[in-house]
């Protein structure tokens, strides 16, 4: 797999040696997170870049830049990395990057119970709970005030933009 077709599909991390950046050189690699078992076997990973021609450079390293992967910071808990990289290929990259605008990294654990999908605005999800909840006979559909049900419901649940159009919804768990 080539480059840009691994950065368009699979979450990644370009890991730096922080020494090496610091003198000058641009050492590190992009690192495939789906190919890794295991926090050890990317630690591994990541230790060949930080050990970058033995101690010359030091051993010290850093995440400079991510695709299809959220910022986490330079020095994340490598275990957490594989989490989020788990989540992304099961429910895809928006999804876990809008529900980790909403939630922590420790509440991944619950995005399935969260997550209420892409709707094109809260309203059209309000529309559709509504409907879900109660038959409302034609007849009284005019009477029903979406968008102030839509008002009061957007306490409950949490929208965050879509980069492709609409809305991400997110409940409570």
């Amino acid at each position: 797999m080539n480059y840009s077709t691994l950065h368009e599909t699979n979450p990644c991390i370009y890991v730096a040696n922080l020494g090496a950046y610091n003198a000058g050189r641009l050492v590190g690699k992009w690192l495939d997170l789906t190919t890794f078992k295991d926090k050890d076997e990317l630690q591994e990973a990541v230790d060949k870049v930080a050990n970058y021609l033995g101690s010359i450079y030091g051993d010290e390293w850093a995440i400079h830049d991510t695709s299809n992967f959220p910022d986490m910071g330079e020095n994340p808990d490598l275990e957490k990395v594989l989490e989020v990289a788990a989540m992304i290929k099961k429910e895809g990259y928006e999804q876990v990057k809008a529900f980790l605008e909403v939630y922590s990294i420790e509440d991944l654990e619950h995005f399935e119970d969260s997550y209420q999908g892409h709707w094109d605005s809260f309203k059209e999800f309000a529309t559709e709970y509504m409907d879900n909840c109660m038959e409302v006979p034609e007849h009284l559909e005019d009477y029903i005030d979406y968008e102030k049900f839509s008002n009061n419901l957007s306490y409950d649940y949490s929208e965050v933009d879509a980069s492709t159009g609409g809305v991400f919804v997110f409940g409570e768990f």
